[in-house]
């Protein structure tokens, strides 16, 4: 059963403490929206009962969708998936749709040009410290709670630093430049004792020393899947020690993850047999999911626990969506095979999966690797059961005549099945295959055995044939895994598929152990990309890798000279991406104003 956010929850909250400028700056605000009658205790301030602390805990996980309605309502920048900052500014996908629609918050981060007041950055910076606020909330009020005994408070302490934890990462892989806020701190701010807090140090430590926290303290076992859990503790804690280079105790915890982790109801982590069943609403929370945001319709929210970020992501033709989140050519080239099944050495050339009305194309009528189709839409493949993908699913730009901005493809791992519709799809939005329950895969357990593999590879006292190991368990269920089928009759895509494959699949496991820590880190980091490519955190690998410069230089190189690649060369080419000054965002000009000078940036 999912853990669904209530929604007259996030209105007390937001009534209560709205946070109309930056979090760092807060006035007080009362409590007494908390205060409940329970039997045989005290009444103070800020007493709050089992329930009442656990309803502020769903709160605080609310927040994992980047999405705050009533502070941040109608924006699609920032989203669960990170689909703008992770992959749209990370070579995999274009902004896609209309030319113009959205132009000014989607392009300049396309282009890494973006300045300071960019409207998905506010609402970004927003997001993440209102989430940091209500953890705070819950760890402020813990101590006085009279009903819940010593491990119960523990696990709740451990929950909520690990959703504190969280959302510092994301504002630290995201900004660079981004204040940590402890309990502390934030009864400082709200009493006035100061009024501000400087974004001038590293917070990686206090992320750590939160993760870690989670990880030694919080149970195997939960009332709720979406609860966090040791192991899903674990996974993150290794995750932030991989992006600061520990790599030996990143690799101790992540292979004991790897070894022994379970889901919160003690389900045995493992990978699907069927690389699709991570993006099917009718899998959510399997065996493969490690930490995931819970998205639920028809709640009473009016579509806002639905993946309200992530709703423009959906081609217009699966169920009328906006067409955001096109994959590019570079991202897709990186799906041919050879005949053994191992990637191509050089996939960048004029040979492509969908030429697109351009005679300077030639189609590629190679080999692929399995995972494509179940990550783009392309010509001339089922999508779904949605229909045959051809040039008409392109949405085109106003008044005028292809190749349009968006490009051939379309995004796929997001979008539910024609067939899940009616369970699947909030009633209150428009096109039915947005606002929808489809989870959002935030750690999954590929992911960790290749962190895992990452760790092996870079840590001198890890070993090469685990990594190859781990690496091989992630390609093995890409080869096995179900393919793309024809569908018995193009016409009505209703009526099933055939045991026809779409194309001709083939991808296999690497045959030799890895004989080099150089050539691990190459198989590793492109898995990543074959097997995480839409999930949102190709930038920040390309970041923390100190290869962005190179990879996103290649990328607008090669993308900027394909025939729609409007955004890249408008009004002129993109100029070249430097690091280090390219690999973080801006930090939002309206949160250095209302800053009290704290914020700089």
């Amino acid at each position: 059963m999912k853990m669904k956010r209530k929604h007259f929850l996030l209105n007390i909250l937001v009534a209560a403490c709205l946070l109309a400028g930056p979090l760092l700056v807060l006035n007080g605000c009362k409590k007494s929206f908390l205060q409940s009658e329970p039997r045989g205790t005290i009444d103070g301030e800020d007493l709050v009962d089992a329930k009442g602390i656990n309803q502020l805990l769903i709160g605080a996980y609310a927040l994992l969708d980047n999405y705050d309605p009533a502070v941040e309502y109608n924006q699609f920048g920032a989203s669960a998936s990170n689909a703008l900052f992770g992959d749209i500014g990370g070579t995999i996908a274009n902004k896609g749709s209309e030319f113009s629609d959205q132009n000014e918050l989607y392009a300049p981060v396309q282009r890494h040009e973006v300045n300071s007041t960019n409207k998905a950055l506010n609402n970004q910076w927003r997001a993440l410290y209102e989430g940091i606020k209500r953890t705070n909330e819950v760890l402020r009020l813990l101590p006085g709670v009279q009903d819940l005994n010593a491990d119960e408070k523990t696990n709740i302490e451990g929950q909520a630093k690990f959703l504190r934890a969280w959302y510092h990462f994301l504002g630290r892989i995201i900004f660079k430049k981004f204040a940590y806020i402890d309990v502390d701190t934030d009864n400082q701010l709200i009493s006035g004792e100061i009024m501000g807090v400087k974004n001038d140090r590293e917070i990686f430590p206090d992320i750590l020393q939160d993760a870690k926290f989670a990880w030694e303290h919080v149970p195997e076992l939960q009332a709720a899947v979406g609860r966090i859990n040791k192991w899903n503790a674990g996974a993150f804690y290794g995750k932030v020690l991989l992006y600061t280079k520990n790599f030996s105790e990143a690799r101790k915890i992540l292979i004991e993850v790897v070894e022994k982790g379970k889901n919160p109801l003690g389900i045995k982590y493992d990978l699907n047999s069927n690389y699709a069943d991570n993006f099917n609403a009718d899998y959510d929370n399997s065996k493969e999911s490690v930490f995931a945001f819970q998205a639920s319709v028809n709640d009473n929210s009016g579509a806002n626990n639905s993946n309200w970020g992530d709703m423009l992501n959906i081609p217009p033709n699966a169920g009328g969506g906006a067409g955001f989140f096109t994959p590019t050519y570079y991202f897709t080239n990186h799906f041919k095979t050879d005949d053994s099944g191992l990637p191509l050495s050089n996939p960048q050339n004029n040979i492509v999966f969908d030429p697109y009305l351009q005679s300077t194309l030639t189609k590629y009528n190679g080999n692929v690797d399995p995972r494509l189709d179940w990550t783009i839409g392309r010509n001339g493949i089922p999508y779904h059961d949605w229909g045959i993908v051809d040039d008409s699913w392109v949405r085109s730009d106003a008044g005028s005549t292809p190749p349009y901005s968006s490009g051939p493809f379309h995004p796929k791992k997001g979008t539910i099945r024609n067939s899940q519709v009616a369970g699947s799809h909030d009633v209150n939005i428009w096109f039915v295959s947005g606002g929808v329950s489809l989870n959002v895969n935030l750690i999954r357990f590929a992911d960790v055995l290749l962190m895992a593999a990452e760790a092996e590879a870079e840590d001198p006292g890890g070993s090469l044939a685990v990594a190859w190991q781990l690496v091989n368990l992630v390609r093995a269920r890409a080869a096995s895994t179900p393919r793309v089928k024809k569908y018995l009759n193009d016409a009505n895509p209703s009526a099933g598929f055939s045991n026809e494959d779409a194309d001709d699949y083939k991808v296999a496991e690497y045959p030799v152990v890895f004989h080099s820590k150089e050539v691990a880190i190459k198989a590793i980091r492109l898995e990543r990309l074959l097997e995480l490519g839409m999930e949102g955190f190709r930038f920040f690998d390309l970041v923390r890798w100190g290869i962005a410069q190179q990879e996103i230089n290649e990328f607008f190189n090669y993308e900027s000279k394909m025939p729609y690649a409007k955004i890249l060369n408008s009004p002129t080419r993109m100029p070249p991406y430097q690091s280090p000054g390219d690999d973080y965002y801006p930090i939002p000009q309206s949160q250095i104003d209302l800053s009290n000078g704290f914020i700089t940036p």
